[in-house]
């Protein structure tokens, strides 16, 4: 295939030279150097022609070597033979080095052996017409049959072997070329990371397939657009960055988020590069990215297991320091209410629900650092929500709030602490009850799924925004005046020893949604 391309280039290296050569020809009839013949330039200019109407069919290039060499002799010899002049049987040398071009021993001793013929056959019939510069007929007539001769033997070589130095030269420049070009296009389209190249103006140039995967968007779609793949919170940054950029500033693994072609925002890793030129002008900006969000959210887990692991030695020693004294001061504190001539009575009423909201932070801490055994029993949940319903019904009542409640299942049997399952539900339905200002309502929803038992609650109360909602789970982290921080992260922890998930899904203005999802314990049938 590499031979084939070479032969291509020097048939139209050689086509190129004819078309020129003749072209000159042509302008010496012009200008009277050479006598006119009616049809000679018109043959050659068809010929020529005709001649690149053949490249255009893709034509073997080794036949069109012999079609190049035999065209150009045939233009030659009905040069000479419409116009006889001595001086140009010197084509016959333009001709055969010519055809050394193609480095081939046999087709230039042919070219050689067919003009030294042609020169003999053209002195022998058309001597007489020639026009001739000086009377020396005999002595020239062999001085250009020899530099024929001589001509293309020193063509062959020392020409042939300088053009097949440089060739081999070029081979080797090419080949090291395409290798370079073969291992850089691998490297783009094989990386893991995605890799993008922009123009400027911000427009791509190319994309690799690692760049299609992560943000969505086809090669097809890329090329010559300015995509939106910076989230419009960070769009300052963005233009910041492109303005350094635009300095020669280079940066590394720089932490980010971008946007995906469906408008989903991720946490992602860039390295951003000016490319230059050779002259050292700015041509283009390079960007790699990669997903880091699973880095992210396993630091967020293992920050969150700290606190927790925090959290439980604090409970550990808070709630066994604490709770003994507040025993005593809740004893006294009764004590004095039973006596209403006391000075102090009125405080009382003060004093006594302060003590209950210390022991009910005291119970969230000791949740934290009791270890949970695994005595699970069975139980059924829709008896559970029943009584969680009517523990919060006067409440629910006093505050105007509508509450619903569908079972699709009359039973629902999972395997766990009937205790803990009932606090994670009163933990739930008391923040929906205050997330809602005025009047609103309630809706609890039990439904089984595959081979899990769903528990819904939707409220219509002011919802989360989602920078809070991000860090509900966090312990000690609470918007509440009166809470702890611990409620969400505990309930958490309750579902998560239970084999199941807690999902929360919110908008500001329109209500929360909470889903629990808790395995079936499967019968024997």
């Amino acid at each position: 295939m590499q031979q084939l391309e070479i032969l291509h280039k020097r048939n139209l290296f050689i086509y190129f030279s004819m078309t020129v050569a003749f072209s000159i020809y042509f302008i010496t009839i012009i200008t009277g150097i050479f006598k006119y013949n009616h049809y000679y330039p018109f043959i050659a200019g068809a010929a020529i022609i005709l001649v690149g109407i053949l490249f255009r069919f893709k034509i073997s290039p080794t036949v069109m070597r012999f079609i190049l060499l035999i065209t150009w002799n045939s233009l030659i010899v009905l040069s000479i033979i419409s116009d006889p002049q001595i001086f140009a049987l010197y084509w016959f040398l333009i001709f055969i080095i010519m055809a050394s071009i193609y480095q081939s021993f046999i087709i230039t001793m042919i070219a050689s052996l067919c003009s030294t013929i042609q020169v003999a056959f053209i002195l022998f019939y058309f001597f007489e017409s020639m026009y001739l510069p000086s009377s020396a007929v005999n002595p020239l007539y062999i001085f250009v049959l020899l530099l024929i001769v001589a001509l293309g033997t020193i063509q062959i070589i020392y020409i042939r072997q300088f053009w097949k130095t440089a060739e081999h030269a070029n081979l080797e420049r090419e080949r090291r070329l395409s290798s370079k070009e073969a291992y850089l296009h691998l490297f783009f389209e094989q990386a893991e990371d995605a890799i993008a190249v922009f123009d400027l103006e911000e427009k791509v140039i190319e994309v690799n397939p690692a760049f299609e995967r992560l943000y969505g968007w086809s090669r097809e779609e890329c090329i010559g657009r300015s995509l939106p793949l910076v989230p419009p919170v960070n769009e300052v940054a963005a233009r910041e960055r492109l303005k350094r950029l635009m300095k020669g500033e280079r940066f590394h693994l720089l932490d980010t988020q971008d946007m995906k072609k469906d408008g989903t925002i991720f946490d992602a890793q860039i390295s951003l590069s000016p490319i230059y030129n050779e002259y050292a002008e700015m041509i283009a900006i390079s960007v790699i990215s990669r997903d880091i969000s699973l880095i992210k959210e396993n630091e967020r887990l293992i920050m969150q297991s700290e606190k927790l692991k925090l959290a439980g030695e604090i409970a550990a020693e808070v709630a066994h320091e604490i709770r003994n004294p507040m025993t005593v001061v809740s004893g006294f504190v009764q004590m004095m209410a039973s006596d209403k001539d006391s000075p102090y009575y009125s405080y009382t009423g003060l004093i006594q629900p302060e003590i209950e909201r210390i022991d009910m932070i005291i119970s969230d801490f000791l949740v934290l650092s009791r270890p949970q055994a695994n005595t699970y029993k069975p139980f059924d949940i829709c008896p559970l929500l029943d009584d969680v319903a009517k523990l919060f019904s006067f409440e629910l009542q006093s505050r105007h709030i509508q509450f619903f409640m569908e079972t699709e299942e009359k039973t629902a049997v999972i395997l766990g602490n009937a205790n803990q399952i009932k606090q994670v539900l009163i933990n739930l339905l008391k923040n929906a009850m205050e997330a809602i200002d005025k009047e609103g309502s309630i809706r609890i929803l039990l439904r089984k799924e595959k081979k899990h038992i769903i528990v819904s609650l939707k409220d219509s109360g002011l919802g989360i925004p989602p920078h809070l909602l991000e860090r509900i789970f966090e312990p000690f982290y609470t918007t509440k005046s009166t809470g702890t921080g611990l409620g969400m992260m505990i309930a958490n922890k309750i579902i998560t020893e239970h084999m199941g998930t807690i999902t929360i899904c919110s908008q500001e203005q329109i209500g929360t949604e909470i889903s629990i999802s808790l395995p079936l314990l499967l019968s024997d049938k």
